[in-house]
């Protein structure tokens, strides 16, 4: 339900916690082509047309910091900061898609990360909290397609990311060099 220049009604967050200790998070900005394709079937394939190709998301590693929140919802896990809003975000380390595993992922990933945020909880690094109605409304995915060959993960902050709707990012740095200019996206 969208009210006049409000935000979509969402309702309460599984569990929310606040965070305790910083430790490293991914945001995506954006994606790269894979290497799993869907045949005619709708079945995963080592090859095929090009418009049937499947796409890895492209991650930011950044930190949650002290302070911020962390809500577990069905879908995900979003990640709340007074200075950056409210970006979904992973837990666990991201992963190209496989053939055999092609179709759940996000299943995949969402149990980790939520072993991932236990296991933060049981250490103390995060603190559960009442659970409310967050009043942001998340930031979009960014629809920015980089070269297939492009790193999976890249560690310093895109350029002119947006806090809330990424348009077109340009990457710079990578694990592998970071100081090296990335392409631009496509």
């Amino acid at each position: 339900m969208l009210r006049r220049g409000g935000s979509r009604f969402r309702s309460p967050a599984d569990r929310r916690v606040t965070i305790a200790t910083r430790f490293p998070v991914y945001r995506q900005v954006g994606r790269r082509p894979s290497q799993v394709y869907v045949d005619e079937a709708m079945s995963p394939a080592a090859s095929g047309l090009p418009e049937r190709r499947l796409s890895d998301g492209v991650f930011w590693r950044t930190y949650a910091e002290v302070g911020d929140q962390i809500e577990e919802r069905a879908a995900g896990l979003l990640l709340l900061s007074g200075t950056t809003g409210c970006h979904p975000i992973q837990l666990s380390a991201p992963r190209p898609l496989e053939i055999a595993t092609a179709f759940g992922p996000a299943d995949t990933v969402l149990r980790e990360d939520r072993k991932v945020l236990d296991d933060l909880l049981a250490a103390g690094s995060v603190l559960e909290i009442e659970v409310q109605r967050s009043k942001t409304s998340p930031s979009h995915l960014p629809d920015t397609v980089f070269a297939e060959d492009h790193p999976l993960v890249v560690t310093v902050r895109p350029s002119d990311i947006e806090d809330d709707l990424p348009a077109s990012p340009l990457v710079r740095g990578t694990d592998t060099a970071p100081d090296k200019h990335l392409p631009e996206p496509r």
